[in-house]
C-alpha cells in the first residue's frame, strides 16, 4: 500500500516591504549626510568691509567716471606664459600712487593687495605664479593730483 503524501503550501514572504524600509533608510542617509556637509562647509562674504562699501557707492561712481574721462583707458592684461599680470597707465597718471587689490570672488581669503609701483613705462607688472588659477576681479585705486580714479576688470588666470 502506497502512503499518500502531502504537501503543505507555505506562503512566499514578499520583498516588497523590505525594498521600500531600504530605499526609506537611504534616503535618510543621504540626507543626513548632505546636512552634515552643509554645515561643514566655509561660507564668506564677498567682502569683509560689505557695508562700509556700499556707503561709499556714490564716490566709486565718480572715481569710476573719472576714470573713463583719461585720454587713454587703463588696460589689464594677463599673461599666462610669463605668469605675470600686466597693468598699463596712461600717459596721464604718471607718478600715481595707490593700489592694486587682486580680489577673488569664490574665496576672500585669497585677495591680495599691493601697492601701486609704475616703471618708466607707466606698466606695473604682478607675478601670478603664487595665484590661484581661475576667476579674479582687479580693482586699481589711483591718486594724482587730488583726484581719485577706480578700475575694475576681471581676468581670467
Amino acid at each position: 500500500m502506497a502512503t499518500p503524501t502531502t504537501f503543505i503550501q507555505t506562503k512566499q514572504r514578499s520583498l516588497l516591504p523590505y525594498l521600500i524600509i531600504m530605499v526609506f533608510v537611504f534616503f535618510a542617509s543621504y540626507i543626513g549626510f548632505m546636512v552634515y556637509s552643509a554645515m561643514q562647509s566655509d561660507v564668506n562674504l564677498v567682502s569683509q568691509e560689505y557695508y562700509a562699501e556700499e556707503l561709499a557707492y556714490a564716490q566709486r561712481m565718480q572715481q569710476m567716471t573719472q576714470a573713463r574721462a583719461l585720454e587713454q583707458p587703463i588696460h589689464v592684461m594677463p599673461v599666462p606664459a610669463a605668469e605675470q599680470l600686466v597693468i598699463r597707465f596712461p600717459v596721464e597718471l604718471a607718478n600715481a600712487t595707490g593700489t592694486v587689490h587682486l580680489f577673488r570672488p569664490s574665496d576672500g581669503k585669497l585677495d591680495v593687495i599691493v601697492p601701486l609701483q609704475l616703471n618708466a613705462e607707466g606698466l606695473q607688472l604682478l607675478s601670478t605664479a603664487t595665484l590661484k588659477k581661475g576667476r579674479w576681479r582687479v580693482q586699481l585705486m589711483v591718486q594724482k593730483d587730488g583726484k581719485e580714479y577706480y578700475h575694475v576688470q576681471e581676468v581670467t588666470l
